[in-house]
């Protein structure tokens, strides 16, 4: 493939149209097929092999670029290049039939990446990835997907076990920090942002919510990003800065996911209420320098103000999109993250809200800190261990 830069389009070179089955892109045929995130591609590129055909969408045709049997890591190099490349409108795409085959390769990557870092990192807690990696199955479907019956029952299902793990907050904070920073590829914006604000709802207010408030504090959170599956994925994609077009265009998932989700719910749909009002709500500041609606302050104080839940789950959005490595932007540490936030807190954050969270995560990067170095006086130990043993049986040896 190639293409010039000033025309901002992509060429397709003849080699690759006598290679791939090219397909036209009508209404009706794009039906069949589903978008991919360009972070769950990520974790193609690490898989062995995959049965089913990856597809790109360039203009009016779609291209089946990789064949199971092609699989390469060439040919998806190549895919990802096309995809974040700057200007041009490239989609990458499976079919809606093999959706299932692509989520099966995703989780199998996914949980050997989690089961590596546990082995190579005594610090991390296992239940808090085995919830983490639920939830963040349930976020892929919500964001990619759209809202239906099985994406609801994943999410629900998701939020419970959540709940019912009863994690410690410390840990469950620090276990993600440390994630993120050991392998960046196997984080999970909304997942996260779940977590995240659970954690907020049980540990960091003046008042903890109880079980039920917790659950539905978890599913906003699993839900506050579903109106990016209305955005175009050139845009949702784009590997640099969006311009103040693109910009806008994205602020509409707000508005979109309320849509989405008061949509599901009318349907019947099990989602709270609330998930709507904070989908739309979730990019608002404190001080009314948010959008769409610039509201501002506390509900519970006046009708334009941002409610609880909201104010909850923005905190735990803006950390976790400052923890995660887009292809945009590098990850930052979990100290970096919180002085960042720190620094914008008086106009963005409720103080009540914050102040308590970023003072609970100094503390958790401190009681890390302590875990790794107990972690490597273990290890240090063991094998000292070890030596004297094989010591004393090589003078047994020579008696």
């Amino acid at each position: 493939m190639s293409g010039g830069q000033a025309e901002r389009k992509f060429v397709l070179k003849e080699a690759t149209r006598k290679r791939c089955k090219i397909i036209e892109a009508d209404e009706k045929t794009l039906k069949r097929f589903k978008a991919v995130c360009l972070e769950l591609f990520h974790y193609v590129r690490e898989a062995e092999k995959i049965d089913f055909s990856l597809f790109f969408k360039l203009e009016n045709e779609i291209i089946e670029f990789i064949k199971p049997r092609e699989l390469s890591q060439e040919l998806l190099e190549n895919m990802w290049k096309a995809a974040t490349r700057p200007g041009v409108d490239v989609d990458v795409f499976v079919l809606k039939s093999d959706y299932p085959k692509f989520e099966h390769v995703i989780n199998s990557v996914r949980d050997k990446k989690i089961k590596k870092l546990v082995e190579n990192d005594g610090t991390l807690d296992v239940k808090t990835l085995e919830v983490y990696s639920t939830l963040s199955t349930a976020s892929q479907m919500i964001v990619r997907g759209g809202i239906n019956n099985e994406v609801v029952r994943r999410a629900t299902d998701a939020t419970s076990s959540l709940v019912a793990a009863q994690i410690d907050s410390d840990v469950a904070a620090g276990t993600l920090s440390r994630m993120i920073e050991s392998d960046a590829t196997l984080y999970d914006h909304s997942a996260s942002v779940a977590m995240i604000a659970a954690i907020i709802a049980t540990s960091h207010l003046p008042k903890p919510l109880d079980e039920k408030g917790r659950s539905v504090v978890a599913q906003c959170g699993l839900y506050h990003d579903a109106g990016k599956s209305c955005v175009p994925n050139h845009v949702l994609n784009k590997p640099g800065m969006f311009s103040p077009e693109e910009f806008e265009i994205m602020k509409k998932h707000t508005i979109y996911g309320e849509q989405e989700l008061s949509r599901a719910i009318q349907g019947g749909a099990p989602i709270d209420p609330l998930a709507a009002r904070v989908a739309v709500e979730h990019h608002e500041r404190f001080t009314g320098k948010g959008y769409p609606n610039q509201r501002k302050g506390r509900l519970e104080e006046h009708e334009n103000g941002i409610h609880l839940y909201t104010r909850i789950v923005s905190i735990a959005d803006v950390y976790s999109a400052l923890l995660m490595k887009r292809v945009y932007k590098e990850a930052l540490t979990s100290k970096e993250a919180i002085d960042l936030m720190k620094k914008v807190a008086d106009d963005d954050f409720d103080p009540e809200i914050f102040n308590p969270f970023y003072q609970r995560i100094e503390a958790t990067i401190e009681l890390f800190k302590q875990r790794e170095e107990e972690a490597a006086a273990k290890k240090s130990s063991v094998v000292m261990i070890d030596e004297n043993e094989s010591f004393s049986g090589a003078l047994k040896d020579r008696k």
